[in-house]
């Protein structure tokens, strides 16, 4: 507990780079969860910081920058978790996950701007028997993030890399989510996730025909060194989501995919059919984007470094904002980084990576032909 009083200075401090009221919210937090002795409580997180060097070109004319970001290799954050066991089969557990930009002290709060648990907030009961059923804030099953991630076992880079286009069609992380997960059974285990409406600040009631609402199922087979996975994701728009915020029919991404471990190269493979999306790549807005991808990866490893690559392609058919149907698309995309492991708890990273990608001015409405080159490096820190 003295452990954790020590850590509550800096993280009241970056909380207060908001607002004062969010502070004391956490700050409250933080003390209830300290005194817990009985309650198993950790917090933990990571500061990713990196330099970026971005090289664009094509119709759309972009200056070519060099930049300090947060998060090129992963995703800064801090969070709280904590469990504690009321039977031998049965316990109760929680998550609090905030992300912030380690560049600028900046936290990201959602769409509006005003969550402070970002990342993730949720509850969690499981059962060593029956599984688990969480509720809250939780990422999709193919969102490339979170406890409940299968993208980790289709990407080499674990859902995606910085620059445009180099990740696949993915969900993120969504409000008012249950989602059930089985024990694993003979190599299997299953997972279900229902959101009753995916943004809380959307207009609207939820389990209502207004608002988005979210389904999503997957299975995992893991045999040894394989992993199998197929996953299937929907979102229903509502009614009262304005026009330009969703397509003209439900998005589902449907993925097949897994990796199989060799020494000492794991080796990842995935493909994607979606329909409903209404952005990507250089689409802004569109009515409908119906296609499918296809994606390969390697993970060589060296000791606790590695060396992580990746190839995806894209074609789909766009039904524009200005009613041009079945206009024809596509992208593609390499990337390569290497990360030096000095210890378990810091990465050092140098990578790059080039996309050439389809789009339309939202402007002038005229199609486009773009591509861009990045070189990325910098530290992550994990605590």
């Amino acid at each position: 507990a003295h452990g954790s009083g020590r850590i509550l200075a800096p993280l009241i401090k970056v909380i207060k780079m908001k607002t004062f009221k969010y502070s004391l919210i956490i700050s409250s937090l933080l003390v209830a969860c300290s005194v817990q002795a009985e309650s198993a409580v950790t917090i933990y997180g990571r500061i990713d910081t990196g330099i970026a060097y971005d090289n664009y070109g094509g119709d759309t004319h972009k200056d070519n920058t060099i930049t300090m970001q947060s998060g090129l290799n992963t995703a800064s954050r801090i969070g709280i978790k904590g469990i504690e066991e009321i039977t031998d089969d049965l316990s109760v557990g929680f998550r609090l996950e905030n992300r912030f930009a380690s560049d600028s002290g900046a936290l990201k709060g959602g769409l509006k701007g005003n969550k402070i648990f970002e990342g993730c907030s949720y509850l969690t009961v499981s059962s060593k028997k029956f599984g688990e059923v969480s509720a809250g804030r939780i990422s999709g099953i193919s969102s490339g993030s979170g406890a409940y991630d299968l993208q980790f076992f289709m990407d080499s880079f674990g859902g995606g890399t910085y620059g445009i286009g180099l990740a696949p069609v993915k969900s993120s992380r969504i409000d008012n989510m249950i989602t059930y997960r089985t024990p694993m059974l003979a190599g299997f285990q299953g997972t279900l996730q229902y959101s009753m409406k995916t943004e809380e600040s959307e207009e609207g009631d939820e389990n209502t025909s207004d608002v988005d609402k979210f389904y999503a199922g997957g299975l995992r087979y893991k045999n040894g060194n394989l992993n199998l996975v197929a996953a299937y994701e929907e979102t229903t728009w509502g009614k009262k989501v304005p026009a330009a915020a969703k397509g003209t029919t439900s998005k589902k991404i449907a993925t097949i995919g897994g990796s199989y471990r060799f020494k000492p190269v794991t080796v990842y493979l995935q493909g994607q059919y979606f329909d409903g999306v209404n952005k990507l790549d250089g689409f802004s807005s569109a009515k409908n984007i119906k296609g499918f991808g296809t994606y390969a990866g390697t993970q060589f490893w060296f000791g606790l470094s590695s060396w992580q690559s990746m190839i995806y392609y894209r074609d789909y058919k766009v039904n524009t904002i200005n009613n041009i149907e079945d206009h024809k698309a596509h992208m593609l995309g390499i990337a390569t980084k290497y990360l030096y492991r000095p210890s378990k708890s810091i990465d050092i990273y140098i990578g790059g990576g080039f996309s050439t990608w389809d789009g339309q001015n939202a402007k002038t409405k005229k199609f486009t032909k773009d591509h861009a080159f990045n070189i990325i490096t910098g530290i992550t820190k994990y605590f």
